[in-house]
């Protein structure tokens, strides 16, 4: 049995580019959103948004923005053939 934390989002967000901020997977260097436009599409593959919540919080437009944390408890029979999930 283990448990895990699920976090499930949905909807969009037009970002303030110079609030936004990207983290490199490469060097964790971090850089904002108007920084992160001018560099070409295969360096701009590098990064990921750094905080979904504060761009949502900093953001100058959006719609049906949602988001929920939940607990399930993962049960799977010993040989690994089927689980059952349960949420809480």
């Amino acid at each position: 049995m283990a448990e895990k934390i699920i976090v499930e989002f949905s909807g969009w967000v037009e970002c303030d580019s110079d609030k936004v901020m990207f983290l490199n997977l490469v060097n964790d260097n971090i850089i904002t959103g108007t920084e992160w436009l001018k560099l070409s599409q295969d360096d701009q593959d590098n990064y990921i948004l750094e905080d979904c919540i504060e761009a949502q919080k900093t953001a100058l437009d959006g719609a049906d923005f949602h988001f929920s944390c939940s607990r399930r408890i993962i049960i799977q029979n010993e040989d690994e053939s089927s689980q059952k999930i349960l949420n809480l």
